[in-house]
């Protein structure tokens, strides 16, 4: 139990500081536009590169370190993030920053397949959906912490100095826990997993493919519940200052709206991964989805600004926690040996249907309205319930809670 916990806590502090240190550009590209004389355009060549970069080699990395020490390689992508911001802050020319911010955004691909992945391992008896939260919500934690870190910064210190400050720590938060983590053992998926469970996992795939996949259409139908939850937080994130605005919200208020939206998404990832481990998977996807669903026609049909605080709220808690609830189910439908990569196809799938999501919603809200957009979104989320039934049909996968 205490390596659990040494574990968790490790994991969680290296998502935190990539999460974190993915969202420092935020409050820094105005400075570097104007140092370096950028057009929207560019500027938003610059996120888009780093953003890609961050997430489009996910399944390959899985595949290629998945018998490395997992709590080594995501020391290893931190590092490799923050050494990309030290020379991303003596960059002295817009080409030249570009490069390197992609060159950096390649040690994200580490994070989420691998770290979801090593915790799932660990906690793969029991409280699984629980230790998933945490790890889910530390990032959530960077992302909001981080800005307000560079905003003071910026009180003293120029857009480079930024970079460079932000990487060293970011380095010298890795070394203390390469110390605190380095062993002559081998890695904990070797060494320190219950092996019953492994044993367990191998008898019932009753298959020797490396993937690992236990139920290849369950795995399946999970991805494109995956896919239909993806394309709801990211439509409802693209969409939703235009609904405010349309409603008479004034423009410079609408990211206070977002950012209710963004904090109860942060406690639901945290909430819904132990409301999952004690009420079971189903019931809780259920719930998020029915809530959510709900909260979406509200969200368009409400006319009062006060009301609209706490249903954005319930709609982010039940919106994001649905994320932790299928990501615990990765595990359910792929065996320990193949869950880096397992991992890592899943989260690619997530990422192409975040990407898609806004354009095809947004071809929607050009063709017929606004609220096409948020009617058809409530309706598609729906669908993931008899999508989950015919999942627990096919594979009997979802724990149905204590």
């Amino acid at each position: 139990m205490q390596d659990k916990k040494r574990y968790i806590i490790g994991a969680s502090l290296l998502h935190f500081l990539v999460d974190g240190l993915s969202v420092s550009l935020y409050p820094l590209l105005p400075l570097i536009a104007d140092d370096f004389r950028l057009s929207l355009s560019k500027v938003g060549t610059l996120r888009t590169a780093y953003s890609f970069s961050t997430s489009f080699a996910q399944l390959p990395f899985s595949m290629l370190l998945e018998n490395y020490r997992e709590i080594m390689v995501l020391i290893l992508g931190m590092v490799w993030i923050a050494g990309g911001f030290i020379f991303m802050g003596l960059s002295n020319s817009f080409k030249m920053l570009l490069i390197i911010a992609v060159l950096a955004g390649l040690g994200g691909n580490i994070q989420h397949p691998i770290g979801t992945s090593f915790i799932s391992k660990i906690y793969d008896n029991e409280g699984r959906a629980g230790a998933l939260g945490i790890l889910n919500f530390s990032g959530d934690v960077g992302k909001t912490l981080f800005p307000v870190l560079v905003g003071l910064l910026l009180f003293y210190f120029s857009w480079k100095w930024n970079f460079i400050l932000i990487g060293m720590m970011g380095i010298l938060i890795g070394a203390v826990l390469f110390i605190i983590y380095a062993s002559p053992v081998k890695a904990f998926k070797d060494s320190d997993r219950d092996k019953n469970s492994i044993g367990k996992s191998n008898k019932k795939s009753g298959t020797g493919n490396r993937w690992g996949i236990l139920s290849i259409p369950g795995f399946v139908l999970l991805s494109l519940i995956g896919v239909i939850d993806a394309m709801s937080r990211m439509v409802m994130l693209t969409y939703l200052p235009f609904l405010l605005i349309k409603k008479g919200v004034d423009n410079t208020k609408t990211g206070f709206y977002l950012t209710v939206l963004l904090f109860g998404g942060s406690a639901g990832k945290l909430g819904c991964g132990f409301l999952s481990d004690k009420l079971g998977y189903i019931l809780m996807i259920f719930t998020t989805e029915i809530l959510t669903s709900i909260t979406i026609i509200m969200i368009y049909l409400n006319n009062s600004i006060f009301l609209l605080i706490p249903i954005l709220l319930v709609h982010g808690f039940m919106l994001n926690g649905t994320s932790t609830v299928l990501y615990a189910t990765v595990a359910e439908l792929v065996s320990a040996e193949g869950r880096n990569r397992g991992y890592g196809l899943f989260y690619t799938i997530y990422l192409v249907a975040e990407s898609l999501g806004p354009m095809i919603f947004g071809y929607i809200g050009d063709k017929i309205s606004l609220g096409a957009i948020f009617y058809i979104l409530a309706a598609l989320t729906l669908v993931i319930i008899p999508l989950v039934l015919l999942m627990q049909k096919i594979h009997g996968s979802l724990p149905d809670g204590k």
